[in-house]
């Protein structure tokens, strides 16, 4: 039994790493966009919960 490994064709490792690199870019993308989507839902829900409080306070 050989022992020593497979070792695959020098292109093989070229193009699984651009993939890795491309995938990276495009997670690192998505965080991005990730990250917008969270910060207009804080500000939905901010503007929301001002509503509410100013709401309430003109009911008293």
């Amino acid at each position: 039994m050989n022992e020593s490994g497979y070792m695959p064709p020098p292109e093989v490792d070229r193009r699984l790493l651009a993939n890795l690199r491309r995938s990276r870019v495009e997670m690192e993308e998505l965080g991005w966009k990730l990250d917008e989507v969270i910060a207009k839902l804080d500000e939905e829900h901010r503007q929301l919960k001002q509503k509410r409080l100013k709401t309430i306070l003109d009911n008293q």
